[in-house]
């Protein structure tokens, strides 16, 4: 009966171990969370082929209340999420304001409770194949969001996960907006501080002096490129000026490095040279792919974020992932669609007994 586990285990290494292929050769990339949740899939039906195999009633007892208790938590955080997307709006409104970028929370919260409404009181009225289709259609689109916004969560982790070596030519430190059009405010120092940290410890274990390149242009409201005042943070906390490169046009994480590259090479680095970023923990994974799509072979190090600024700062990282890989979501949308037309085409041709 063993030889029943072997598809099984074999699908488990190869996805285990392109998993890791991707952590080691290319961590830029969206594919690590559907490695490592099919992997954890496919690890959790070769347990459960496990408890078959050697007909072990406790352990089938322990799986099948772990797997209820697994699930009864995530459809209830799922059903009362609302509630701390709500506080959370709240709390970002007071911090940050009520731009649109600060309300995603909120505009979240709403769209749970307009799905919760969907599903436990069904408020639509229509002929039965039309709301065949209909309900269909939400159920696939709600089952399709969670999916993707667990494994975008799930590569963020892994791709925080990271411990650079310290050999590093360059130190790319990407900016962000400045407090009152010229202050390093704490989202932004927290980068800063990041990289700071990251090159006076590879000073002292190798002795090898990286150069941190401050990456910011100048907003409309602000007084001067937030590289600059990254740059003059930087020489306040102890780093030499000699050791500081300043880039001051980009208005976007895909000239951040861009233009980082320009500066590189303008100071006599190439390819070849040893590099990182530094950003905030939740946006490290949406810039390595973006620097893996310019081929510009540098990793991300994330610096701490606030916890309370995460929630809405994930869902931001959400939906530009999700728009950088709009075509084949669409074309998802569109499969998801004309399922749901044949069920209501086939209810409505299928005669009632």
């Amino acid at each position: 009966m063993a030889v029943t586990l072997i598809p099984t285990v074999i699908i488990f290494l190869i996805l285990a171990g392109t998993l890791c292929t991707y952590l080691i050769r290319n961590r830029n990339s969206s594919m690590l969370g559907w490695l490592a949740n099919f992997s954890l899939l496919a690890l959790l039906v070769l347990f459960v082929q496990l408890i078959s195999v050697f007909n072990n009633q406790t352990l089938g007892i322990i799986l099948g209340l772990l797997i209820a208790l697994v699930g009864a938590v995530v459809f209830v955080g799922l059903t009362l999420s609302f509630v701390f997307l709500f506080w959370n709006a709240i709390i970002v409104w007071k911090r940050e304001g009520h731009s649109l970028s600060s309300s995603l929370t909120l505009i979240v919260g709403i769209g749970v409770v307009l799905a919760d409404i969907l599903i436990f009181f069904n408020p639509i009225h229509a002929p039965e194949p039309i709301k065949l289709g209909v309900m269909s259609f939400l159920t696939y689109v709600i089952f399709y969001v969670l999916l993707t916004v667990w494994n975008t969560i799930t590569s963020m982790l892994l791709y925080h996960w990271y411990f650079p070596k310290k050999d590093k030519d360059y130190i790319i430190v990407l900016g962000s907006g400045l407090i009152d059009g010229y202050k390093v405010g704490r989202l932004l120092g927290n980068r800063i501080n990041t990289a700071i940290d990251f090159y006076h410890k590879q000073l002292q274990t190798t002795h090898k002096r990286a150069k941190l390149i401050f990456s910011g242009g100048q907003g409309a409201d602000e007084k001067l490129p937030e590289g600059k005042a990254m740059q003059q943070y930087a020489i306040d906390h102890g780093v030499p000026e000699a050791d500081t490169l300043v880039e001051d046009r980009s208005v976007n994480t895909k000239q951040n490095m861009q233009f980082s590259e320009q500066i590189i090479r303008n100071d006599g680095g190439s390819d070849t040279s040893k590099k990182i970023f530094v950003t905030n923990n939740y946006h490290t994974l949406r810039a390595g792919i973006l620097a893996h799509q310019l081929k510009i072979a540098a990793y991300g190090l994330g610096a701490p974020t606030p916890f309370y600024f995460l929630p809405n700062a994930v869902i931001r990282e959400y939906l530009a992932l999700f728009v950088m890989h709009k075509k084949f979501h669409l074309t998802v949308f569109i499969l998801m669609l004309a399922l749901s037309i044949t069920l209501a085409i086939g209810a409505l041709l299928v005669p009632k007994p």
